[in-house]
């Protein structure tokens, strides 16, 4: 694992149900994949939260999860700038990859609106190429309306490793953050998390994080201050955006 994750000034800190093409998906929050607010006249942050609800996840993880969640939509739709920014996608990992969110502006989602519940297995290649699939449609969205955007984010958590065939598309995704086309973070949950597929998985700037215990809130209290800080900042700017320290939910120990 890379020690310049850790470091205020490492590059990463200042660089830093499937379905096909641009069809149009709805979910039970009524929210559409094909939305887009041209009128909004701030450049966009897409970000893509990848979440194991795998039947290990049950239980407190999940509930942990679960409130974080909640804690991370009500705090960054109050701020301002990123409320005008952000926009959130939510898929989940278990018997297979599903949207349980689409794109969605974070100041539309209704705080309660994304209860994860566990079970299954552990499809994390398929969530990941589902994952791929959706930036790339949500940035040509952008194009073709003539929108700014920001560097899209990408946060990958598990507790465990992948079921499926997942290298390809793992490869993929790893090369977007390898060419700073996407800022990937990967949080491991628990000790039973795959660390030498993690590794595989992303880069090796800043390579995959241990959550310390269960610190869900206290890592989207971090992921809240990393965008409201980055939907501040010129789209040309966002490179020289420094994040806070990742101590209050990391562990650290041994690096």
């Amino acid at each position: 694992m890379s020690n310049s994750f850790y470091n205020s000034n490492s590059n990463f800190f200042n660089n830093s149900n499937n379905h096909k093409g641009n069809n149009t998906m709805k979910n039970s929050y009524g929210y559409n994949n094909n939305d887009l607010d041209t009128m909004n006249p701030a450049p966009r942050c897409p970000v893509t939260l990848l979440l194991d609800t795998s039947s290990s996840m049950y239980g407190q993880p999940i509930q942990e999860l679960n409130a974080a969640l909640c804690q991370f939509i009500k705090e960054t739709s109050e701020d301002e700038a990123a409320s005008m920014s952000v926009e959130l996608e939510v898929i989940t990992f278990d018997d297979a990859a599903n949207i349980v969110l689409p794109f969605t502006p974070i100041s539309n989602v209704r705080r309660n609106s994304v209860q994860l519940n566990a079970y299954g297995m552990t499809s994390m290649g398929a969530a990941l190429g589902l994952a791929k699939t959706e930036l790339e449609n949500r940035r040509r969205m952008y194009r073709n309306s003539g929108i700014s955007s920001y560097r899209p984010w990408v946060i990958l958590m598990t507790d465990g490793g992948p079921n499926d065939n997942w290298r390809n598309t793992a490869d993929q995704m790893r090369k977007l953050a390898e060419a700073g086309k996407i800022t990937y973070i990967g949080i491991e949950i628990g000790n039973c998390a795959d660390h030498g597929t993690m590794c595989q998985i992303l880069p090796a700037d800043p390579g995959p994080v241990k959550l310390q215990g269960l610190k869900f809130k206290q890592f989207f209290k971090w992921l809240t201050d990393s965008l409201k800080s980055i939907s501040s900042s010129a789209v040309s700017d966002q490179d020289n955006v420094k994040l806070g320290s990742i101590r209050s939910w990391a562990d650290l120990a041994g690096i």
